[in-house]
């Protein structure tokens, strides 16, 4: 029993200790997080939908955690902000007036369903 109890003490320890993501992860997490941010500066300049800078990141958590990674740790945010903001430039170019608020706005509803209303 005592043996028992060790091995998995040791697992235990191994997987709190791994809390880190592989530089494919991180990857992945940041084109995640860039994609999910250009359309939060979407939804602030093209909606007048206000977003709170500080509750990005804590989206983004929620965000990465939804799609399978259990950190974002790692992550270079000047990347995210820098793709973010190109790839907000190309959404701005494809619905220049604000066409996709709408769609936005129900995608940050659903995904994120605990939030306060947008709309209010």
């Amino acid at each position: 029993m005592r043996v028992l109890l060790i091995v998995l003490s040791i697992l235990s320890f191994n997987s709190f200790a791994d809390e880190s993501l592989s530089k494919s992860e991180i990857k992945q997490v940041e084109e995640l997080l860039t994609e999910a941010v250009s359309k939060l500066i979407y939804l602030e300049r093209d909606c007048d939908k206000p977003i709170d800078g500080e509750k990005v990141k804590e989206m983004a958590k929620l965000k990465a955690f939804s799609e399978g990674f259990h950190t974002i740790e790692g992550v270079s945010w000047e990347t995210i902000k820098v793709e973010a903001h190109r790839q907000y430039g190309v959404l701005k170019t494809k619905a220049p007036v604000g066409e996709l608020c709408d769609e936005y706005k129900a995608d940050i509803k659903g995904n994120y369903k605990f939030l306060k209303d947008i709309d209010g």
